[in-house]
């Protein structure tokens, strides 16, 4: 093979093995992709088949080995997202539609300026207006119980 076939053939492998990363997100197609360039940069300059093997390999693995773990830990780390949810347990609110009995018993509450789904925790009703304490959350959902006066 001349260094420009080879250099072609290395770029198109290392164009299928990007594409197949890009489908996968495994992180093992790339480190394939970056010893596919690297074979055909020695191949354009006249190195034999086996060399550009050979080089294929060595680059793969030891790129593989030198960055896969740095930038796996660097991919896994989630940003924590601050949710108000559980801020809200224990404050009391104020009911804007009325939680009515029968199937859910679901209305709405403000607590502060943020309006909230509700479900009374005692299935029953309470009327628009009365001011409940919201005793947990489930899903985007407040359970309130009324608060004695």
């Amino acid at each position: 093979m001349t260094g420009v076939v080879a250099l072609a053939v290395w770029l198109v492998i290392a164009l299928v093995l990007i594409g197949a990363e890009l489908m996968s997100m495994a992180f093992i197609a790339l480190y394939l992709a970056v010893g596919a360039i690297a074979a055909g940069i020695v191949g354009a300059a006249g190195a034999n088949f086996g060399i550009q093997i050979l080089v294929f390999a060595v680059v793969a693995v030891v790129s593989l080995i030198a960055t896969r773990k740095p930038i796996r830990r660097a991919l896994d780390r989630n940003p924590v997202v601050a949710s108000n949810a559980q801020t809200v347990v224990g404050k009391h609110a104020v009911v804007t539609v009325a939680l009515d009995e029968g199937p859910g018993h679901r209305g709405q509450i403000r607590v502060g300026t943020e309006y909230w789904s509700a479900r009374s925790t005692d299935d029953h009703s309470i009327e628009e207006g009365a001011t409940v304490e919201v005793a947990g959350i489930e899903g985007v959902t407040a359970l309130v119980s009324r608060v004695a006066h």
